[in-house]
């Protein structure tokens, strides 16, 4: 499906709903604000990730001339699932108002997104949740033994922003839910997801849901 070239440019101004700070390489705290809405420059600088990735992945290449399968060895060191999302056509198709779009900036730019869809049933209780379509870390911050991650823990910072979204615009109750890619697995199991394998999709990507007892803890305490 081609995608029009100007459909970026109608979407309305992004807004600032939360600031923080998070840590970077050398252990200081840099400011970040969270930003809700769409617009064409952060869906653009999105794209660039893969610049970004292509260079990894030729470094890698020319220091290890010898290495025979390299995406299987590079994928021990750094996820590459998510190397062909375009986010441009991720923005032509989910941007109704159902879906939220959420950023974690700093001064240097994007550091993860979140894209969620809801209301969404929860599997395990009779609420309303949210759930993620897309979690992604800019390439730069995901923990790698062949480079040094610029800000950590941008991935958990976003998801404890959108949960505090949900629980104060939408009143909805502690939890979220979504489909895993398998590299990431082990990282929403160490957040605290469970995997409800009767929701288990039909391309093998496992289902996990936060509970709420889970999601509060994620908090730190329950949100006031």
């Amino acid at each position: 499906m081609e995608i029009p070239v100007d459909f970026l440019d109608a979407f309305s101004p992004p807004k600032m709903i939360n600031k923080g700070v998070i840590g970077n390489e050398s252990g200081e705290s840099i400011p970040y604000f969270i930003e809700l809405g769409l617009s064409k420059s952060s869906i653009l600088e999105c794209n660039k990730w893969k610049e970004f990735i292509y260079k990894f992945i030729m470094d890698f290449v020319d220091k290890n001339p010898a290495i025979i399968d390299y995406r299987k060895e590079l994928q021990k060191d750094i996820m590459l699932e998510d190397y062909h999302w375009n986010w441009s056509k991720k923005a032509f198709h989910y941007n109704t108002s159902e879906y939220n779009w959420f950023f974690l900036k700093t001064s240097e730019g994007i550091q993860s997104v979140c894209m969620t869809y809801h209301p969404k049933k929860s599997v395990v209780q009779s609420i309303n949740i949210f759930y993620i379509h897309y979690l992604a870390s800019a390439p730069w911050n995901r923990k790698s033994s062949l480079h040094e991650r610029k800000y950590k823990g941008v991935g958990i910072e976003i998801l404890k922003q959108v949960q505090v979204y949900f629980l104060k615009v939408h009143k909805y109750d502690y939890g979220f839910s979504l489909h895993s890619l398998p590299q990431a697995q082990s990282f929403y199991q160490h957040i605290g997801m469970i995997n409800y394998p009767e929701y288990n999709d039909e391309q093998g990507l496992l289902f996990y849901e936060m509970n709420n007892k889970n999601a509060i803890a994620l908090l730190g305490g329950k949100y006031a």
